[in-house]
């Protein structure tokens, strides 16, 4: 392995972070999904009442609204504790970061496109994409770190005494946002697929079994 190798050994704490990290997010996507298709309230509620009144029962739009929305209510349940969950590991991964490793995803970026300019030239490509690849993941998280925030800002928008106006700004950031994570998760099961077929064979077992440790360790 070289020192551009995404091949570490993973010991089973990240293990575990990673693999529930990726469930959380996955299933915020997955009720973001389901919001916008099928459990949109708006196609459902506009089919409530076409059915219902095929059935010879009159019922109002607004009606027909409240009973979408009260189906789709207990799926939106689930986000927001995915969301909590996220918030959770997200501070789990920096106070790891900062008391047990002391070290950072976004200096890691800086301190790789740092380096740059002392690379050989043969070593130049792996240099760059390593370094892209880490950037991309410190960006990550402080994008994780904004959904958090944000979310919770609108959770608690009452407590907080927020307006509609400012709380209508956060939450269209929020939902535009959401398509970094959707980017970023094709990225990520692309970049793992081209690892895996290069240099860096074994990544994907490496994050389940922990993989090789380094001599001396």
């Amino acid at each position: 392995m070289t020192q551009y190798s995404f091949r570490k050994y993973q010991p089973l704490g990240l293990r575990l972070w990673h693999w529930l990290n990726a469930l959380a997010i996955l299933g915020l996507l997955a009720t973001v999904l389901l919001r916008k298709t099928f459990l949109s309230w708006r196609s459902n509620a506009a089919l409530i009442e076409a059915k219902l009144q095929e059935a010879g029962t009159a019922i109002t739009p607004e009606v027909a609204k409240d009973i979408a929305v009260s189906i789709r209510n207990p799926m939106w349940d689930w986000h927001v504790y995915l969301g909590f969950t996220l918030g959770a590991l997200l501070l789990i991964r920096i106070m790891v970061g900062l008391l047990v490793v002391k070290k950072c995803p976004a200096t890691h970026a800086v301190q790789s496109a740092w380096n740059l300019k002392k690379v050989p030239q043969k070593e130049k490509g792996s240099a760059i994409h390593y370094t892209l690849v880490k950037t991309g993941y410190a960006f990550f998280y402080l994008a994780t770190l904004f959904m958090v925030t944000s979310g919770i800002l609108m959770q608690f928008k009452t407590e907080l005494g927020l307006g509609k106006e400012a709380i209508g700004v956060i939450k269209e950031i929020h939902e535009m946002m959401m398509w970094f994570f959707v980017v970023f998760v094709v990225g990520h099961l692309l970049g793992v697929v081209i690892a895996e077929n290069r240099g860096d064979r074994g990544l994907v077992s490496d994050m389940i079994h922990g993989g090789e440790k380094e001599k001396g360790s």
